[in-house]
């Protein structure tokens, strides 16, 4: 047969083991059994579609590790450890393979390799395991602030690695060392434990061999049912969340039907209005739960949180590890609640479901049931009834103080504020956890349900009930960038092939209107048929949507598409990221279904197409990429491409790409302050300088209000400049 090894050498009674894998496993399905409950308290969403591509998705991001990568060292450290886990859980199947079911393919060629790639990984891993603690110790990231909960898990993993060696080194000096070394030496850190023992005598070998085995054995069963409830459940968890993740864009917020909303409550009779976003935690899907669990807590998207790195109380990994300690302390109560009304209804309807209220709700469903169902909830039992007083149900999640029994709200509404919905937080997260569909749903939940908003959240709300636009006191009419303009308008009976959607700011702000101009100048150059809507151009409802005013939202998108309907519009130009996401990615939720293309898109195609001609080159520049055209929709080679066409000399700062900082605009901070120590507008400008340049490229109206903010603060003298893409090929067109 060959070089082989005797299964259980030395060990009398091994196949009790799996008798203790059994109950190990057991309790590990229990416990998670006892969160899926907890993720059924949650409404329902479609994420079982696409099956192939969640697949696919699931090999490159949990095993191709794509997103840990990006951290050098910390990817490194990762793909060892994984890998290394991976190897050993392949090469015990294998060896229960063998044993249990008679299949004798461990011999030979096949053993000798076998027990090389075995030993290589888990050196490997060791290897990791150890620059994982020397990170925690050593190197300490100012986000990385979990040594506690670290620490088991790391020592838990190192300790089965240690003891696996240990016991094949204690096997080897026993009963190949001597006999076969050459066999020996395919089992490098066996072999390497086996030289250090080597001196013993074969009874103290096989004693100690056999403590060791029964050891690590049971090491291994602990680390079976901790899986599911210490740091390594993202192992299990974090895979779900992957595979479940949004396969278009989890970025995007969902669509909640409120008009529907409104007619399931009236054919229930249920004469409460129905509670519109999110405040208990039974109101966010059975996806946003089990979002909760994936967190690993690394951190990665606390340092990258512009609202975070400026000083706000946002902190995006404190808002979900907050929000999974209040589904863990409510959950328990809410499915006790659910469990009496089916009992109370007889007739086995009601479910665990059944807790989230009318038809329970997604994550940015905006559904959530009526006020009566958490009184309901949060009625205390029979006295001396021996229930435990289900207060917890009652506890809302957002708050601005502690609660009437001292409790700190698991989210405080200044948190929610905080967020620019920039997205880096979602594009950095291994697990795919979505931040921003809750946070926006929380907001809406403020200011639908409660009337709660900030001063200046509330002033540019009325602005766009009052003005179809958000800005104050605005010194300029839709049309009044035209002036000297020879540009046509649909509602004066012109016809063209694109519409160019100017947008509030470009229509309105000086500074935005000279890119406006400048753009409208560049497509005329290029002959590119096109025409725009003049004073019937309202907002997007872009602002609205992303600081919770939904029903202002969905009026505004409803009104524009029967207006682009009505003229038979089909394809879109516009200069604003935000606007682009809108018409692109959310109107067709309503009807409205266009070819929306991004004016750095279609500049580089008439570049590429020859239809513009650049006559010179301008100074060397940095590019900002914006967060809506970039993490939002992917936009990051046609701005760079035009620029290259630009420029000779194109620096990227520090931040750029799916990794950029975000300029501070977002999420209605156009038009709001929340005062940072260090503005995130400031940050982004200090990166910009950095590259020892005097232009700054933009391709947003809202990064450009932000850039000439923190110039006029942090760089009186000027001596760098916004200059928006179109501005800079008007330039390099003009003789």
């Amino acid at each position: 047969m060959g070089d082989t090894r005797e299964i259980y050498w030395n060990i009398a009674g091994g196949a009790l083991i799996y008798l203790f894998f059994a109950v190990a496993a057991a309790y590990l399905a229990y416990t998670i059994y006892q969160r899926v409950r907890l993720w059924r308290l949650g409404g329902g969403e479609p994420r079982f579609d696409r099956i192939g591509k969640r697949v696919a998705g699931l090999l490159t991001e949990v095993f191709g590790q794509r997103r840990p990568r990006r951290d050098g060292y910390a990817g490194l450290m990762h793909a060892l450890i994984l890998y290394g886990f991976l190897a050993q859980v392949v090469a015990t199947t294998m060896v229960a393979v063998e044993e249990r079911l008679g299949i004798h393919y461990l011999h030979g060629a096949t053993y000798r390799w076998f027990s090389l790639l075995s030993d290589v990984f888990g050196l490997l891993a060791i290897v990791g395991l150890c620059m994982a603690l020397a990170r925690r110790l050593l190197v300490r990231p100012a986000h990385l602030e979990t040594l506690g909960d670290d620490a088991i898990a790391l020592g838990l993993l190192l300790l089965l690695f240690l003891q696996g060696f240990t016991v094949e080194g204690l096997r080897i000096a026993a009963t190949e060392l001597g006999p076969n070394p050459a066999l020996a030496r395919w089992s490098p850190g066996g072999h390497a434990v086996a030289l250090l023992v080597s001196g013993a005598s074969e009874t103290a070998l096989r004693s100690a061999h056999r403590a060791m085995w029964w050891f690590h054995a049971a090491t291994a069963f602990v680390f079976i049912g901790y899986l599911a409830s210490g740091k390594l459940n993202h192992i299990i968890f974090g895979a779900l969340n992957v595979f479940f993740r949004n396969l278009d864009s989890g970025l995007r917020l969902p669509y909640p039907d409120i008009e529907a909303m409104f007619d399931e409550a009236e054919k229930q009779g249920i004469e409460e209005e129905p509670v519109l976003g999110t405040n208990r935690i039974e109101q966010l899907s059975w996806k946003g739960l089990l979002d909760l669990d994936a967190c690993v807590n690394c951190g990665r998207c606390e340092a990258v949180c512009p609202a975070h790195l400026g000083g706000s109380p946002l902190n995006p990994r404190t808002l979900i590890r907050s929000m999974r300690e209040h589904l863990t302390r409510v959950g328990p109560e809410l499915l006790a609640a659910a469990a009496s009304r089916k009992a109370a209804a007889g007739d086995g309807t009601a479910d665990a479901a059944g807790a989230a209220g009318v038809g329970g709700a997604g994550a940015g469903s905006g559904a959530a049931g009526s006020a009566s169902t958490a009184q309901e909830q949060s009625a205390p039992g029979p006295a001396g009834s021996g229930a435990r007083p289900p207060v917890a149900v009652s506890l809302p999640l957002l708050g601005d103080a502690s609660a009437a029994d001292g409790l700190r709200p698991a989210v405080l509404e200044d948190e929610v504020w905080g967020c620019r919905t920039c997205g880096a937080c979602q594009q950095e997260c291994p697990m795919f956890i979505e931040h921003i569909p809750k946070i926006v749903d929380m907001r809406r939940y403020l200011v639908l349900t409660e009337s709660k908003m900030r001063e200046e959240t509330q002033a540019f709300i009325k602005n766009m009930y009052d003005r179809m636009h958000p800005f104050a006191g605005a010194a300029h009419e839709r049309e009044d960038w035209m002036e000297g303009l020879d540009v046509k308008v649909f509602g004066r009976g012109d016809q063209a092939e694109y519409l160019l959607w100017v947008g509030c700011a470009g229509a309105l702000v000086d500074r935005n209107i000279k890119v406006t101009r400048a753009l409208a100048g560049v497509l005329q150059a290029a002959g590119v048929d096109f025409a725009v809507l003049g004073a019937e151009e309202s907002c997007t409802g872009d602002p609205a949507r992303r600081a919770g005013e939904e029903l202002l939202f969905q009026t505004l998108a409803k009104a524009n598409i029967e207006l682009l309907n009505g003229y038979g519009i089909r394809k879109i130009i516009t200069a604003c990221p935000h606007c682009f996401n809108t018409l692109a990615n959310e109107y067709p939720e309503f009807g409205g279904n266009f070819e929306v293309v991004h004016h750095t898109t279609l500049i580089r195609e008439l570049i590429e197409s020859g239809k513009l001609k650049l006559k010179k080159e301008v100074e060397a520049l940095t590019y900002h990429d914006p967060c809506y055209l970039g993490r939002h929709n992917g936009g990051y080679d046609a701005p760079r491409a035009v620029l290259g066409a630009l420029s000779g000399a194109v620096r990227e700062m520090p931040r750029n790409r799916s990794q950029s900082l975000c300029c501070g605009a977002g999420g209605g901070y156009a038009w709001m302050d929340d005062k940072l120590e260090r503005p995130i507008s400031h940050m982004r400008l200090e990166e910009a300088k950095s590259c020892g340049v005097g232009t700054a490229a933009v391709a947003c109206p809202f990064c450009m209000q932000m850039f000439e903010d923190a110039i006029s603060v942090k760089d009186p003298q000027r001596t760098i400049r916004a200059a928006d893409i179109a501005e800079l090929v008007a330039e390099a067109l003009a003789d």
